[in-house]
């Protein structure tokens, strides 16, 4: 995507949520759309703060067991948007901010585009170091791993060590 084309959809967006905002207030007044501008700002603070721990506590009670968290990895990376959008002032911005912060539309959201499988990452640790193969696909179709694991796939070895 070219810089002409995100300029122009980002001042697009930014003229819509104006009008949105402007009919909004036409409605309801000014005070009222600033006191609900700055309200939603706060509720999705709290908000995002409680579900990003959440998400955090799972996301490490997954690593501890040894899974890899792709579901919290998604639903973290969500969280973060979601958060910028609702400080974002305007009403539409808000209304996707917070589909991204509220549990059941944000965990249906994730599993979809990990169903997607446009990027899987596996990782399997080892004594004394890592595994990590990442397999693409870019046509849109579910993610299936390949029959033979020498197509389509990159490995990296490593060690670590620890230099405290």
């Amino acid at each position: 995507m070219s810089f002409g084309r995100i300029f122009f959809f980002i001042f697009g967006f930014a003229l819509l949520e104006v009008i949105v905002l402007a009919q909004v207030a036409g409605m309801i007044g000014w005070p009222v759309t600033i006191i609900a501008t700055v309200t939603t700002a706060l509720l999705g603070s709290f908000l995002f703060r409680r579900q990003g721990l959440d998400t955090w506590i799972r996301l490490n009670q997954k690593m501890q067991q040894g899974d890899m968290p792709g579901q919290e990895m998604v639903e973290g990376i969500m969280l973060l948007l979601g958060g910028a959008l609702l400080i974002t002032p305007g009403f539409i911005t808000d209304a996707v901010g917070f589909a991204l912060l509220l549990p059941t539309s944000r965990r249906l959201m994730a599993r979809r585009i990990i169903a997607k499988g446009t990027l899987q990452g596996f990782a399997t640790q080892r004594q004394g170091g890592f595994t990590y193969t990442a397999y693409t696909q870019h046509s849109g179709q579910p993610f299936q791993q390949p029959a033979d694991r020498n197509d389509g796939h990159v490995t990296i070895d490593g060690e670590s060590q620890r230099t405290d």
